[in-house]
């Protein structure tokens, strides 16, 4: 009885170790897939997730720091060169406390109730919002992120 406790428990700890990575990269990955770039030489300053519950509402927000990664965003589905589109600017103004858009980048709006979900002119006309908006500030190299479910 023992020994099969024991094995038991050495089972477990290894499951425990082998699990999800919920780290830097699993954030760099995720964040990458939902924008079609690729985040692995960036690195995290900041990431927050509310989302959860029962019905999945939250808001997801991240910083990641990266030169370079203007360098073939436009050829990316969805992504625009900057100034945004005014209803890209309100949604961004929901997030930031000061400022607003960079002078030069691009960014990327993902309207997840629309029928084409890369055309913003309904996003401020709904109860309700899901999308997916990044801005990406080519002069700080720095990567904006925001998922919001409502």
């Amino acid at each position: 009885m023992k020994r099969f406790l024991t094995l038991m428990l050495l089972v477990l700890a290894l499951l425990a170790g082998c699990g999800i990575d919920g780290g830097e990269g699993w954030a760099l990955r995720r964040i990458g897939r939902a924008l079609g770039v690729d985040l692995s030489g960036g690195t995290l300053a900041r990431f927050e997730d509310s989302h959860g519950g029962f019905h999945g509402d939250g808001l997801t927000a991240a910083e990641v720091e990266l030169d370079g990664l203007e360098e073939g965003l436009e050829d990316i589905t969805g992504w625009r060169p900057l100034p945004m589109t005014e209803n890209a600017a309100r949604a961004l103004q929901m997030f930031q406390e000061e400022g607003g858009a960079p002078e030069e980048g691009f960014y990327y709006l993902y309207d997840r109730q629309s029928q084409d979900p890369y055309d913003d002119s309904q996003l401020h006309q709904r109860y309700s919002w899901n999308f997916t908006l990044a801005v990406y500030d080519s002069g700080a190299g720095r990567l904006c992120y925001y998922e919001f479910d409502t």
